[in-house]
């Protein structure tokens, strides 16, 4: 059995000089990605895809979880299809994977992969998934099975709001 866990980015600033996609954590997005880090301490996360956003990068480095990390400009603001063609991309030996990301494309996916177990928990997703929220799911097959939602049962969702 495999662990998928979609996490949103946590707090960033809402400008820089350097764009969207240099938005930095806040001092309160630095405090909210430690608690999810510790949170997913024992989870035994064996890798994660992280976007190549500093906020995206900042969450990781915050979480502080010792497992490689790959950082992925495909991840920047993509859509559901690419984050699950990244995933399906993961290799097998790979037990549990952290994915750190954007909105909307981690609430959608969350939603999308909820909906074959839980139609309410799916629309939940769908409409309030703040930063440093995270989802985790149990996948009874393959990485490259992600498309299959009937492999795919969600195990539960934490909510961090502040």
């Amino acid at each position: 059995m495999r662990t998928l866990i979609l996490m949103r980015h946590a707090s960033a600033e809402g400008f820089s000089p350097d764009g969207d996609k240099g938005r930095h954590l806040t001092p309160q997005g630095r405090r909210e990605a430690a608690e999810v880090g510790t949170q997913l301490a024992g989870k035994g996360v064996q890798l994660a895809l992280v976007s190549a956003a500093t906020r995206a990068r900042q969450t990781w480095e915050c979480l502080g979880i010792a497992a490689p990390a790959e950082f992925m400009e495909a991840l920047y603001n993509c859509g559901t299809e690419t984050l699950a063609q990244r995933i399906g991309e993961v290799p097998d030996e790979v037990q549990v994977l952290l994915v750190v990301a954007h909105s909307p494309g981690v609430p959608s996916l969350s939603a999308e992969l909820a909906y074959a177990s839980s139609p309410q928990e799916a629309d939940d997703l769908q409409c309030w998934f703040p930063t440093a929220a995270y989802s985790e799911f149990s996948l009874e097959g393959s990485w490259s099975d992600l498309a299959d939602d009937e492999s795919l049962r969600l195990a539960g969702v934490q909510r961090i709001g502040y």
